[in-house]
């Protein structure tokens, strides 16, 4: 899970219309539930229908449901002023951050009594939310790490399609050859992932470490993170991924990413970002597969993750209005053919078996994907600490930018790392 959280703006409807977009649904006698989300045209549509529903279900009760152009500054400076929406979109680094911020409300009064129904959830899927012992938000969906392909450019390269246990060192070699192939101008096969959180953390937990500890540490060493740096230095000087002046404009949400803008043939990213890669590229033979390994029979570095969470904020006003909307997001079977799996599997299970029997053939992929990887999950992560959001945006995105122009060296870019991110989550040992 910017960044996806630093760049937002690029993935909104509209988004070059002011800053926001708002759901029809509100009239101005009902009791109006705000909303505050981010996502592509296709997520607001959808989410627009289900406040539709939501008005439907509840005479009386509307949802304002907004986007906006720069979700995370303008979330902050509500919850300064505390004047933050009823409920707000969060992510799983960022759920342990803004509650640990108590800018959140605890769930668990309305799951204990049902105003939030959870008894048709996956297992598994209510204690993504779970924050320090208290349910802290509900998840939207589920997801996993993905790599998301172009399938021409393996073809036209002679290269088998990747499957899990292809390892970091073949994906390498692979990208080199497939640059190469597909004319190696101002194409590519990888995007550079020095840049992305979600990679950095697969690739510690493929080695044993974690991006983060459960008692809120940073879970890897210098070592580790020059080793990182090194890798992805290597390929970017090889030519098999996105030099700096591309890929410091790319940012970790399918619109804006190196791949939609078709710099490169590959995205690794998130599961459900398959069907708008499919919108966003019509002419693209898509693909998707687990992130390359560490060494063949070597841990996947993946987990199932709630792609985005639902959370009511301190500030609410209409509380019980609030839970409502949650309840009928994850449990009504409307609102999950609404939402089909654009934000990723339906948590509820007879909301995933009534919509997978609607899905087209790419958002079947991305369904089966999930099922695939089962056997090959890693256990949930601890929660994020404090300052993680900071970490992704204000450290590791930076030094990876400054580490691609050259600006400094990778022993540098490793320290900068280490030190940054401790500072971020104020680790002092």
């Amino acid at each position: 899970m910017q960044s996806r959280r630093q760049v937002l703006k690029s993935g909104l409807a509209m988004a070059s219309m002011a800053t926001s977009i708002v759901s029809p649904s509100a009239r101005a006698a009902d009791v109006n539930v705000r909303i505050m989300y981010w996502g592509s045209p296709d997520r607001v549509k959808r989410t627009n229908a289900v406040t539709e529903i939501f008005a439907k279900s509840y005479p009386g009760l509307t949802a304002n449901a907004e986007t906006s152009s720069d979700y995370w500054a303008k979330l902050n400076t509500m919850m300064a002023g505390g004047n933050m929406p009823d409920i707000v979109q969060l992510e799983p680094n960022t759920l342990p951050d803004y509650s640990r911020r108590s800018a959140l409300i605890s769930l668990d009064d309305f799951i204990s009594k049902g105003s939030i129904r959870t008894k048709d959830l996956g297992k598994g899927i209510l204690e993504l939310g779970r924050v320090d012992n208290k349910m802290m938000g509900i998840a939207q969906s589920l997801n996993s790490f993905a790599m998301i392909y172009d399938k021409r450019a393996y073809a036209k390269a002679g290269i088998p399609e990747p499957t899990f246990g292809l390892t970091w060192e073949e994906y390498a070699k692979q990208a080199i050859e497939i640059t190469k192939a597909n004319g190696g101008g101002r194409y590519w096969a990888s995007p550079y992932c020095a840049r992305q959180t979600n990679v950095l953390q697969a690739w510690m937990m493929q080695r044993g470490k974690l991006y983060f500890t459960a008692d809120q540490k940073l879970g890897f060493d210098y070592d580790d993170a020059r080793e990182f740096y090194t890798y992805w230095e290597n390929l970017r000087k090889a030519g098999g991924c996105t030099p700096a002046d591309v890929s410091t404009k790319g940012l970790m949400t399918p619109d804006g990413s190196e791949m939609a803008q078709r710099s490169c043939s590959a995205a690794l990213l998130y599961s459900n970002n398959l069907n708008a890669f499919s919108t966003l590229l019509p002419e693209a033979k898509l693909g998707i597969a687990t992130f390359p390994i560490t060494k063949k029979g070597g841990p996947s570095g993946t987990f199932y993750r709630p792609s985005l969470v639902w959370s009511i904020s301190r500030d609410a006003k209409n509380i019980d209005a609030a839970v409502k909307f949650i309840d009928l997001f994850v449990n009504d079977i409307n609102a999950g053919k609404a939402l089909e799996v654009e934000r990723g599997i339906p948590p509820n299970l007879k909301v995933r078996s009534e919509v997978m029997t609607s899905l087209n053939d790419i958002e079947k992929m991305s369904a089966e994907f999930i099922s695939s990887i089962e056997k090959v999950t890693m256990p949930y992560p601890p929660a994020s600490p404090a300052g993680a959001i900071e970490v992704e945006n204000g450290v590791v995105r930076p030094i990876a930018d400054q580490l691609a122009f050259g600006k400094i060296t990778i022993d540098e870019a490793a320290k900068k790392l280490i030190e940054g991110a401790k500072r971020a989550i104020k680790q002092t040992s």
